[in-house]
């Protein structure tokens, strides 16, 4: 089917300074541990105010560095949200974590605050939020949580590069953040993350354990020899590492994995962070011209940007009320797909509905907000920079007249 306001693959159209970073890139001596890989990680710490960046191959890798580094494990609990991505919770299942999910806000679709407490434990050891759509979670109340139980804190950072919370650069306000910049993020590097910390031994720890090495506590040795043989004078071979100066104590060690990012994708990611600011502010503009033309749709209610965020409007949301139009949210999105032509993609169905969930015990009724949100009322709509003037205004006129069709008692083609 063609759609004349389809779902897009890319967040945004790539530009001459983007083609000639990359050629650039494939001229140079190296694609890999290369300058560009440690220039995109300065000028993305400059442009949050971290102390230290990491850039991963994935978010993905970057969420599987963090539980690592917080050295999460069987029977350890962690709190998190149903409204995510379902890999916001894969380091947590791989490493043997129980999770435990609050319920969300029904507006900004993040973590409820106050659905946390009732949920910590003993063996509760970490908050994971969910920045969604590119909307901040409330952060304050959940680091005065996490401080007054001892708890770390990670942000899935994946919506929200150049978002902020009372100031503050999104992924610097906990113990850790872990970034996007998949083709469908606001700033793109194709595939991408990065990790983001403050803290002094968590980075040390990354760089270890992101780029294929090694980490834990080493003593020095006696003897500077493999058996017969001494430590070379003449040759260099960086595989040799420590062997002939350290020891793990006690012979305990941390086995790490290779998450680094290209040097086309830094390449790439050093060009989008010249426009992140030109793009985020794009998406500001669009959701604007949105909400003015829906406003008064009645059975149409507008998520509101909350006054501690800069909303960076990766996702539009719109909240579809059944009551009050009279018809179910998929006959309203049947409309929009086969008689409007917008292509509908929704964001996201909640996981601890999924089967590994209800596997490991989780069921239907566990977080009613999320469930009856997703299930009724939650209608993403498509958004990036390039959308048209006119693809605007046809998104607009397509819900306002599927509404209309709906409330007046015609029903989308089945």
């Amino acid at each position: 089917m063609s759609f004349t306001v389809p779902y897009s693959g890319v967040s945004n159209r790539l530009g001459e300074a983007e083609i000639a970073a990359v050629v650039d890139a494939l001229r140079s001596d190296t694609l890999a541990m290369g300058p560009r890989g440690a220039e995109f990680e300065r000028r993305f710490a400059d442009r949050i105010g971290a102390r230290h960046v990491q850039a991963t191959s994935s978010c993905t890798s970057a969420l599987f560095l963090a539980a690592q580094l917080l050295d999460l494990g069987p029977g350890d609990e962690v709190i998190t949200t149903p409204q995510t991505f379902w890999v916001t919770t894969w380091p947590l299942q791989a490493r043997g974590c129980r999770i435990r999910f609050g319920d969300i806000d029904p507006n900004s679709l993040t973590l409820d605050p106050a659905t946390i407490e009732p949920l910590i434990t003993e063996r509760t050891r970490s908050i994971w939020v969910v920045h969604h759509g590119g909307q901040a979670t409330d952060m304050d109340p959940i680091m005065a949580l996490a401080r007054r139980y001892g708890l770390s804190v990670v942000e899935d950072c994946a919506h929200v590069p150049g978002g902020t919370y009372r100031g503050r650069a999104l992924g610097t306000i906990g113990d850790i953040g872990c970034f996007s910049f998949h083709s469908l993020k606001n700033m793109t590097t194709g595939e991408g993350g990065a990790l983001v910390t403050n803290d002094d031994r968590y980075a040390e720890m990354a760089r270890a354990l992101g780029t294929i090495h090694t980490w834990g506590d080493t003593v020095a040795r006696r003897d500077p020899h493999i058996g017969p043989y001494p430590q070379p004078a003449y040759y260099r071979d960086a595989h040799v590492r420590s062997s002939y100066t350290l020891d793990y104590r006690d012979g305990r060690y941390l086995v790490g994995n290779n998450y680094r990012m290209s040097e086309l994708s830094a390449a790439l990611g050093i060009a989008q962070l010249d426009r992140l600011d030109e793009l985020n502010d794009r998406r500001r503009a669009i959701a604007a011209r949105l909400d003015d033309g829906l406003r008064d749709v009645p059975g149409i209610g507008l998520q509101v940007a909350k006054p501690y965020a800069h909303h960076i409007y990766h996702l539009y949301t719109i909240f579809y009320d059944p009551a009050a139009v009279g018809a179910p949210k998929d006959d309203f999105l049947r409309h929009l797909q086969e008689v409007e032509g917008v292509e509908i993609v929704l964001r996201y169905f909640p996981i601890h509905l999924l089967p590994e969930f209800r596997a490991a015990g989780h069921s239907y009724g566990e977080c009613p907000v999320a469930e009856r949100t997703y299930f009724e009322h939650q209608v993403q709509l498509p958004i990036y920079p390039h959308l048209t003037d006119a693809q605007i205004d046809h998104l607009i006129g397509a819900v306002r007249r599927g509404v209309a069709a709906l409330r007046s008692g015609a029903r989308s083609p089945r």
